[in-house]
């Protein structure tokens, strides 16, 4: 039999232990609301609402305990915490199987079932409370082991339960945070069908006396932890992935919508051309003339973003080889924009210029900066040049583009890389070029610099990491 000096120890051994649970619990019940708010899910609500009633049962029941142990407070007192801390557990079990059917199903119980599960709850607790009326004098069995014991094994059922659930969904899943969320809840489950299964031992073996110290409190404290650092990870393990779904949805569309509307634009440039040579009058002339720019400007977009999303899907291929080969290949592209045939490219090719990394990425950067610096020159100087350096420090590879262009305004320099941004409403383009630049300089662990001045020219300096190679590699 549980004396009074016993009772007064074990509840001593708990107070510090468990009250740390219950303020853990109302840091997750927080922190899902909060999650809850951000992204509407609504088992995250019910959670929350379960780490509250979790919280609230250990303060109620630490109450009871501590009522039991006073000698001034009664039987009633104790009666009506006994009632309150079981309608707490009870609504922890409730809420957090309301959430797991919500997440797991897709949708949320009728009223007519919840108002079943709240009156079941009630009814449970009151008939648990109501066992005191049956304990001896100075005995605890009914009127403290017998709640204890009935909700620890409503409790230990429904987290087994509930994990076996998730486990369902998530057994060929990679998700880290639903393995861990499942794995802590049978754990959790079955730790509380222990302590029922102690209380059972109590209350028909007057002799047994269930050892709870700090350390079940500590083991009850990893438990919560992982499960509420499960239900967060998963939480952001799925919004990571439904954002790589519409991500992946996105580029698709942008991808398949370009395509398609370039037909009808090279169409449509075919028919001007036919218009240029039909029409002979100046003004008609002239019009045609501005109709093909414009076309030609709506054809620059679709194709930059079509570079754009196919850049997003290419994977990376490393490959050892020259500068030369990359600058050679970009100039043939370039060399007939206009403005080309009057820019002095300044590049001298050495035996050492050789990198490795991915060819295609590269390029794409490197036709981005040469076409700009092409594009923005500035026909009033005598002397156009576009200069390639390259530079080996260390294992890193660097590779600037200098240009005495028209320059880039101080308050525009850190924007260029921008998505869609324009240095100004004259500038050419789609806005897209640097900031293709800037993402595949990301895929090949790469970044870039840039030094300029208005009207005297940019320096865009490319640095990659590790690409240096040793003549004798």
């Amino acid at each position: 039999m549980i004396n009074q000096s016993t009772f007064n120890q074990y509840f001593e051994s708990i107070l510090i232990s468990y009250s740390g649970q219950a303020v853990w619990g109302l840091t997750l019940a927080l922190i899902l609301w909060y999650f809850f708010n951000l992204y509407q899910r609504k088992h995250l609500k019910l959670w929350s609402f379960s780490w509250i009633a979790f919280a609230s049962y250990i303060f109620l029941s630490l109450l009871t305990l501590f009522i039991a142990q006073s000698e001034v407070a009664g039987s009633f007192w104790q009666n009506i915490f006994t009632f309150l801390f079981q309608i707490a557990g009870l609504m922890q079990v409730v809420w957090l199987l309301q959430g797991a059917n919500h997440l797991i199903h897709k949708k949320s119980l009728s009223l007519k079932q919840e108002y079943i599960q709240y009156t079941l709850v009630v009814i449970i607790a009151l008939l648990s409370s109501l066992f005191f009326m049956f304990e001896h004098d100075g005995g605890y069995i009914y009127s403290l082991v017998i709640p204890f014991t009935i909700k620890s094994l409503i409790v230990g059922a429904a987290f087994i339960y509930a994990g076996i659930q998730i486990m369902r969904i998530g057994r060929r899943d990679t998700a880290v945070g639903k393995k861990l969320l499942w794995i802590a809840f049978l754990l959790y489950g079955f730790e509380n069908l222990n302590f029922a299964l102690g209380g059972i031992y109590m209350i028909f073996d007057d002799s047994f006396i269930l050892e709870i110290d700090n350390t079940l409190g500590v083991i009850d404290f990893l438990l919560l932890s992982f499960i509420g650092i499960g239900m967060i990870i998963w939480l952001l393990e799925e919004e990571r992935s439904a954002l790589e779904k519409t991500n992946r949805e996105l580029d698709s569309f942008l991808y398949s919508t370009s395509h398609d509307l370039r037909a009808p634009v090279a169409s449509l440039l075919g028919l001007i051309n036919i218009a240029k040579h039909d029409i002979k009058d100046e003004s008609g002339q002239k019009y045609v003339k501005m109709m093909e720019e414009r076309v030609k400007k709506l054809d620059q977009i679709f194709g930059d973003i079509l570079n754009y999303s196919r850049n997003i899907k290419t994977e990376i291929h490393l490959k050892t080889f020259r500068l030369g080969e990359i600058v050679e290949d970009v100039i043939t592209d370039v060399k007939f924009n206009q403005g080309a045939d009057s820019i002095r490219l300044d590049y001298d090719e050495h035996i050492h210029h050789i990198l490795r990394t991915d060819y295609y990425q590269l390029k794409v950067v490197l036709g981005n900066l040469i076409s700009n610096a092409v594009k923005y020159h500035d026909s009033k100087k005598p002397d156009q040049f576009i200069a390639i350096r390259f530079e080996k420090v260390d294992r890193n590879v660097h590779i600037s583009v200098e240009d005495n262009g028209i320059g880039i305004a101080p308050e525009s320099q850190h924007k260029v890389f921008d998505m869609f941004y324009r240095a100004t409403s004259e500038a050419e383009g789609s806005g897209l070029g640097l900031f293709i630049v800037q993402q595949a300089l990301e895929k090949i662990n790469a970044r870039i610099t840039l030094v300029s001045e208005l009207g005297k020219g940019s320096i865009f300096k490319v640095i990659i990491e590790n690409a240096g190679v040793k003549l004798d590699d």
